[in-house]
C-alpha cells in the first residue's frame, strides 16, 4: 500500500479525503492542533517520519473575507507554508498534490470562454493572491499536481449550501448574486478526481478539478431549493449590490469557469454539478 500524508486532515475536504482514500492507501493525517504547516522543521520531521509516496495539502485559510483582514496570516498558511512542504517532499522524493482555487484568476474573461490551466493568473483578492503564492512555491518541487477547484461544499464544514439551507428556515426570501459564474463542486466529487489523479499519475502540472457544468450562485441556490423542496423565494442581486450590503467583503471573480479539457484528455470526467448536489443533499438532509 502506498503511503499518503494529508496536511489539513481535519478540514472539510481533508477529513473526507482521508476516509475516502483509506480503502486503497495507507493514510496519515495532520491537523491544526498537532502540526503547524508554517513550522518548517515540524513539516520536514513529519514527512521524514512517514516517508509518503503522496503528500496532499488540504490545509488552507479559506475564509475569503477573513483573508482581507488577516492578510499576513493567510499569506503564511496559503502561500509561504507551501515552500516548507515542497522542501520536505524533495527530501523523500514524494509527489505533492496541492488544492488551489479559481480565485487565482481575475475573472474578467468573456463569459463565452472558460479558463484553461495555461491562462494568465491575476488574482483580485487577498485569498487569490495568497493561494497563487502557494502554487508558485509548490512548483519549486518537480513532482506536483496543482488541482484548482471552485465553489467547494461538503458534509463536514461551513459552506454555501449549508448557509442557504439555514437561511431558508430563518427567512421567507434570500438575495443571491446572479453575475458570478462557476462550477459548484462537492468534496465527494473532488475526492474522486484526486484518487483518479493518484491512480493514473499523469504528466505533472496544473489541472482544473471541478464538477462539470457552469451556473451562477443565484441559479445554484434555486437548484438547491428545488432538490430540497424548499419554497423560500430567491431574489437575484448584482455583485455591486452585494458589495453595498457588505462593504468589507472581498472582490470575487465574475467568471470562475474552469475548463476541464486537460482532465478529459487524461480520461477523467467529473460528475455534473447537479448530480453531485443531489448526492450531497441526500446526506445533508437526513
Amino acid at each position: 500500500m502506498k503511503k499518503v500524508l494529508i496536511f489539513g486532515g481535519d478540514g472539510m475536504l481533508g477529513g473526507e479525503l482521508a476516509q475516502y482514500l483509506n480503502r486503497e492507501y495507507d493514510v496519515y493525517t495532520t491537523n491544526m492542533e498537532n502540526l503547524d504547516i508554517c513550522d518548517k522543521e515540524a513539516v520536514i520531521n513529519k514527512v521524514k517520519e512517514v516517508k509518503p509516496y503522496f503528500i496532499i495539502n488540504c490545509a488552507a485559510y479559506t475564509n475569503v473575507d477573513g483573508c482581507e483582514a488577516n492578510y499576513e496570516l493567510a499569506n503564511k498558511v496559503n502561500g509561504q507554508a507551501l515552500e516548507n512542504i515542497a522542501e520536505a517532499a524533495k527530501i523523500v522524493n514524494a509527489t505533492i498534490i496541492h488544492i488551489s482555487t479559481d480565485y487565482v484568476f481575475k475573472g474578467n474573461l468573456s463569459l463565452d470562454k472558460s479558463y484553461t490551466e495555461s491562462m494568465e493568473t491575476s488574482p483580485i483578492s487577498a485569498y487569490g493572491k495568497t493561494k497563487l503564492l502557494g502554487e508558485l512555491n509548490v512548483q519549486k518541487h518537480d513532482k506536483y499536481y496543482i488541482l484548482r477547484t471552485a465553489w467547494l461544499y461538503g458534509i463536514r464544514g461551513k459552506n454555501f449550501v449549508k448557509t442557504m439551507l439555514r437561511l431558508s428556515k430563518e427567512k421567507d426570501e434570500v438575495s443571491v448574486v446572479l453575475d458570478q459564474h462557476g462550477s459548484p463542486t462537492s468534496t465527494t466529487a473532488l475526492c474522486k478526481i484526486i484518487e483518479e489523479i493518484m491512480e493514473k499519475e499523469p504528466e505533472y502540472g496544473i489541472y482544473h478539478a471541478t464538477c462539470e457544468g457552469f451556473t451562477t450562485w443565484y441559479e445554484f441556490t434555486k437548484k438547491i431549493f428545488e432538490i430540497a423542496e424548499i419554497k423560500t423565494k430567491v431574489n437575484p442581486i448584482t455583485s455591486a449590490e452585494y458589495k453595498k450590503m457588505y462593504p468589507t467583503s472581498s472582490n470575487r471573480p465574475q467568471n470562475s469557469m474552469l475548463s476541464k479539457e486537460k482532465l478529459h484528455n487524461i480520461g477523467i470526467y467529473p460528475e455534473k454539478y447537479e448530480e453531485a448536489l443531489k448526492e450531497y443533499l441526500k446526506e445533508e438532509l437526513k
